[in-house]
């Protein structure tokens, strides 16, 4: 015997004409798929259908049909993150693009010579006092088109006459 087929309870005193016209109405693609899982499921459709037409899994049209059993105004709003509003403004971004091309971060007194994401991120905490993860950050900054560098390891008592002889292009061991 095989599992109890989902059905949509009640459409909470709307047509499917209404919920038609939300579908059309609607911004969200989330929005859309509640509402076109919630129609199709209240028409008779099974779920594998809906799953084909929608291209989400099973225990998504499950729980977009049981958010809309629950409560439907709540089931059509996307909750999923991603809709935050940026605590990051446009003044901010170009303040971060300012001072990493024209200024050093030991201006501000810190005590490294170049701008890392970690080191960033306590530059903008204590100037707006907003903390953003160096993750996010390293986005950022690709978004606005700065690239990452690593270093150059630099011995600091290296043999200066080696170092001619390599800036020489010259073969210490034999090899051509």
């Amino acid at each position: 015997m095989g599992r109890k087929c989902i059905q949509v309870e009640t459409l909470h005193g709307l047509t499917i004409k209404d919920l038609q016209n939300k579908v059309k109405q609607a911004t969200s693609s989330y929005t859309r798929n509640v509402l076109t899982a919630v129609i199709m499921r209240y028409s008779g459709i099974s779920t594998n259908e809906i799953m084909k037409v929608l291209g989400v899994s099973r225990p998504t049209v499950t729980k977009y049909i049981n958010e809309w059993n629950a409560n439907p105004a709540k089931s059509i709003v996307d909750h999923r993150g991603g809709n935050i509003p940026s605590k990051l403004t446009d003044e901010m971004v170009e303040d971060i693009r300012y001072v990493l091309i024209h200024k050093k971060p030991s201006d501000f007194g810190y005590f490294q010579s170049n701008w890392n994401c970690s080191l960033l991120s306590r530059y903008i905490e204590d100037t707006y006092g907003t903390k953003f993860c160096h993750q996010w950050l390293a986005k950022l900054l690709k978004r606005l088109g700065f690239s990452y560098k690593r270093g150059m390891y630099k011995p600091t008592k290296a043999d200066p006459e080696l170092q001619e002889k390599f800036k020489k292009n010259v073969y210490l061991f034999g090899y051509n």
